[in-house]
């Protein structure tokens, strides 16, 4: 089924020639116009909604670039694998946003390099054509622009740049071949402040100044009157897509990223895992840009300081604030979520979802026991998520209930063993109703088996070894009878009972080899 997939994108994707699908046959006699100017939808996140630009775009013969993050695929919100099983079927070009959807400038290089190769090496695993990445967030260094051509992506698109309301002075249009292919300009991100007539005004700008490429950045896609500050409405695109099409016959193309800028499919590259480490800035001490970014803007998330490594977990109808506060139970700070309403759902501090900077690298199969010092008001209990090999997050197990405590008391629980594919933990205390919760002090350790299991193990472990050379014994005095009797009646013994059947004088020896008597 991959390579089904792959060669269809590759016929009509990121792969394809240089002339795009959308634009129409020369008619006989002449000559078909030159193409001057190139627009590319593209499409960051992955974000379910986005299916219905996807279906515009097919309605007009065009193709859009949609930059997929791998760990949010099958989520709630965002494409599904079967989502992405149809763009490449439609002929639209699948591109890497790395897996975990971080500011890559502000985690480690290791970390970078693998949100950025990991990504990319699981989109090729599920058959699709990867050479065109988006940075999240739009933010980006020459650091992080070598780690993507490193990766194997020859090209990496930005979101700024060129003229906008908030950039009057840039050039109107990226040049083709790119000035730089890892930071390939836009005019910004399409909004909801954008109009049919402002894309219409970059496209014809760009026409009357000679032509050039307009790469237009888009998120959400909306169908309801009060849409998102991030979302552009289905009618617009549809509107602009119809526009484009009028425009063909003036050298105007729509195409892919991959497409206007061409070069061979690369081979995944080797991403080494993350180091064994315990639990990451445990004591809430130490501050930091922990890279996240907000989906709902797509700018980096809020400035407030946060301690290293740790994140805001929450789901369902709640009403929550966090506090870092003075007094923790060994250092100076400690952590202070406070629920004032509670509808559904809950909240918890947690280890950063990411591959393994913040996170905490584990081994499929095994126990590990969970620790932390609290003060709640209200009844806590531990919540543990793991990650598979896509990069996805996948809630686990919880523990029982632990009692409100108004001084530090130390909880911990061994979890059971992790499932089959299992390479990451994240664990906290949650609050699932109105109160009070603090923390401090979080460890984690492998799970060492007691006294009493250990013995039953060898125990198992023996019988298991007794049993195994009582049954081998069992056959091999099976087969020397069989041998014997087929010796008798004149049969020719296999080769291996030639061997193992001894003579009627033979013996074994004291040292054991046989002896003759």
């Amino acid at each position: 089924m991959a390579a089904v997939l792959l060669a269809t994108f590759t016929a009509g994707g990121a792969g394809a020639a240089a002339v795009s699908p959308q634009q129409p046959a020369a008619r006989p006699g002449s000559h078909a116009p030159a193409v001057q100017t190139v627009v590319s939808f593209t499409f960051d996140d992955g974000d379910a909604d986005q299916m219905r630009a996807a279906r515009v775009l097919r309605k007009y013969g065009m193709h859009g670039t949609f930059y997929i993050i791998t760990g949010a695929v099958d989520t709630p919100g965002y494409m599904t694998r079967r989502d992405l099983r149809a763009l490449a079927v439609w002929g639209d070009e699948i591109g890497g946003h790395t897996v975990s959807h971080l500011e890559l400038p502000h985690v480690t290089p290791a970390e970078a390099r693998r949100q950025i190769c990991a990504g990319r090496n699981v989109l090729l695993k599920w058959g699709y054509h990867v050479t065109s990445f988006a940075y999240p967030g739009a933010a980006y260094s020459p650091q992080v622009e070598a780690m993507a051509r490193v990766c194997g992506f020859d090209n990496a698109r930005i979101a700024a740049g060129l003229r906008s309301p908030g950039c009057p002075g840039c050039p109107v249009a990226e040049t083709t071949p790119p000035r730089n292919p890892y930071a390939i300009r836009t005019p910004g991100q399409v909004d909801g402040t954008w109009k049919l007539a402002g894309l219409e005004r970059a496209v014809t700008t760009a026409e009357k100044h000679g032509g050039g490429w307009i790469p237009l950045v888009f998120h959400h896609v909306c169908n309801r009157n009060h849409c998102g500050s991030l979302s552009a409405r289905t009618s617009v695109i549809n509107a602009f897509a119809r526009w484009l099409a009028s425009r063909r016959n003036l050298g105007t193309s729509v195409r892919t990223m991959g497409q206007v800028t061409g070069g061979p499919l690369r081979p995944a590259t080797s991403v080494p895992p993350a180091r064994r480490h315990d639990v990451i800035n445990p004591g809430l001490e130490t501050l930091s840009n922990s890279g996240t970014v907000d989906p709902t803007v797509e700018a980096p998330g809020p400035r407030a300081p946060f301690p290293r490594c740790w994140m805001k977990g929450a789901y369902g109808q709640n009403t929550v604030s966090w506090k870092r506060i003075q007094g923790g139970h060994t250092g100076r700070w400690a952590m202070r979520l406070a629920m004032t309403a509670h509808h559904s759902g809950d909240a918890k501090l947690l280890e950063q979802f990411d591959l393994g900077q913040c996170s905490i690298p584990v081994t499929a199969g095994k126990s590990y026991t969970v620790a932390t010092w609290y003060k709640s008001t209200t009844s806590t209990q531990f919540s543990i998520y793991y990650r598979i090999p896509s990069g996805r997050w996948k809630y686990w197990a919880s523990s029982s209930f632990y009692q409100p405590a108004r001084q530090w008391t130390h909880a911990a629980w061994q979890a059971p063993p992790l499932p089959a594919g299992a390479s990451g933990l994240s664990f906290g205390l949650t609050l699932s109703r109105a109160g009070v919760l603090t923390t401090d002090d979080y460890s984690i350790g492998l799970t060492q088996p007691s006294t009493g299991r250990r013995i039953l193990d060898i125990t198992l472990l023996a019988l298991l070894g007794l049993g195994g050379a009582a049954a081998v014994a069992r056959t091999l005095q099976r087969r020397r009878r069989r041998a014997v009797q087929e010796a008798a009646d004149g049969q020719p013994l296999p080769e291996d009972a030639r061997q193992s059947v001894p003579g009627p004088a033979s013996s074994p020896g004291p040292d054991g080899a046989g002896a003759t008597g």
